[in-house]
């Protein structure tokens, strides 16, 4: 098929099938069907008759590059709000750095009163010393000695340390998020 009538057969229902079966919006919808179309337009040899229909395949193609998209998306946004990424994803001016520092050195403190005015067990503040230690990836066998959980058997302290790390996780937003509150 020519490139016109590619773009014109498929576009317009790549785009409502994205949007009805995904819950993709316009935007989203449109910029993944014509990435699809596209990335067939420039290697039309990837495409296999024998296989598959035009529609299976530059379909396939779009709702691919759409979870992409949403996955990319949701990621930043979650890297935006994560309060141990503050200083990386909104960071200051060249000039500004030393008072960039002091800002997030001051919010640092308030955080930290936060969470001795918060009046949370021992094993919970050995657990979000671990989160920031290792700046959110949390090594499971590390976790579960800081939460008193090493004796659990296998299957069950990994449970629970995913729990719990998701917890404190979410503790820790909620009292960054009440100091971002009080900042404004």
């Amino acid at each position: 098929m020519a490139s016109y009538d590619v773009f014109d057969t498929f576009m317009d229902p790549l785009i409502r099938s994205l949007k009805n079966h995904l819950g993709c919006t316009y935007d989203d919808a449109n910029a993944s069907a014509a990435d699809a179309v596209f990335a067939y337009l420039r290697h039309p040899e990837r495409f296999d008759a024998g296989r598959s229909t035009l529609w299976n395949f530059l379909s396939q193609i779009a709702r691919r590059r759409a979870h992409d998209s949403y996955r990319s998306r949701t990621s930043r946004t979650r890297r935006e709000k994560d309060p141990r990424t503050i200083s990386e994803v909104h960071p200051s001016a060249p000039k500004d750095g030393v008072e960039g520092f002091a800002v997030v050195q001051q919010r640092l403190e308030r955080l930290e009163e936060r969470i001795r005015k918060a009046g949370l067990p021992q094993r919970d503040i050995a657990g979000i010393r671990v989160i920031f230690l290792h700046e959110g990836r949390v090594p499971a066998q590390e976790m579960a000695e800081a939460l008193g959980l090493s004796h659990l058997p296998p299957g069950e302290r990994l449970h629970q340390v995913r729990r719990h790390t998701e917890r404190l996780r979410g503790l820790l937003r909620s009292l960054y998020m009440e100091d971002s509150d009080v900042d404004s």
